[in-house]
């Protein structure tokens, strides 16, 4: 680094700043009303619990639940107001670093989808020119083995010789390459030593709704709690009913 590039060196130390010991401190610090309160309420919450044992069973008792409940509600908010006051410039400070991150990696990514694109388009090709090739040659070899099969067994002893083995076994090897994987006929390898090679995919595309089996459909449970929500009650093959609960405010 040269002493032009080091006087342009930024003096923000983050990694200073956010030092976990000096942080946790900073944190307590921040937290430390909140902390009261919450620890407050919770040791009435012992007293609650206590009380309430085997149930509420009047509406005074019922009110001071409530009441309760409110609170805990107010603390846990109140909580939450600090959290987000106090994260708010990390939160900044993160999103201008992942920002900033994503400016460039977003155009690496158009690069890479590119020279992927461009890559894929070749390997196809040469999957097709391999698989024409050997689908070609084992039919060659598939003639060839029944000329030697039908030559050997037109001699007196009417059995197969050896060349007629093995023409036979040549042409099962070029059929089998001509039904090989993309994978099996694309491998390529660079100079730097990167692999790639097609690889199988497959994906479904909707064609008609009405013909895809009930098994691969899956309920919209948005759509159906809009409709309960909007009044509906009944729909085939749903229960539906009121699952009550309290409303505290």
């Amino acid at each position: 680094m040269d002493d032009m590039t080091r006087s342009n060196v930024p003096m923000i130390d983050l990694t200073a700043a956010l030092d976990p010991s000096s942080l946790q401190w900073w944190i307590e610090w921040n937290y430390s009303d909140n902390a009261t309160a919450i620890d407050l309420l919770l040791k009435r919450f012992v007293t609650f619990t206590d009380v309430t044992v085997n149930g509420i069973h009047d509406d005074f008792t019922c009110g001071h639940a409530a009441d309760f409940a409110h609170a805990l509600k107010q603390a846990a908010n109140a909580l939450d107001e600090t959290r987000t006051r106090i994260k708010k410039p990390v939160l900044h400070a993160q999103r201008m670093i992942d920002g900033e991150a994503k400016k460039l990696s977003d155009r690496v990514a158009s690069a890479v989808r590119e020279v992927e694109t461009r890559v894929t388009a070749y390997l196809r090709m040469k999957e097709a020119e391999a698989r024409a090739a050997a689908e070609a040659e084992a039919a060659r070899l598939q003639a060839e083995a029944e000329l030697k099969v039908a030559d050997a067994l037109m001699s007196p002893l009417a059995d197969l010789d050896q060349a007629a083995f093995d023409a036979l076994n040549l042409a099962q090897e070029a059929n089998e390459l001509a039904g090989a994987k993309p994978l099996e006929l694309t491998r390529t390898r660079g100079v730097g030593g990167a692999l790639t090679a097609l690889k199988d995919n497959w994906v479904a595309e909707l064609v008609d709704i009405t013909k895809v089996p009930t098994a691969y459909l899956q309920l919209n449970d948005s759509v159906v709690k809009a409709a309960i929500k909007s009044g509906v009650r009944d729909i085939p093959g749903l229960r539906i009913f009121n699952d009550t609960k309290a409303m505290i405010r």
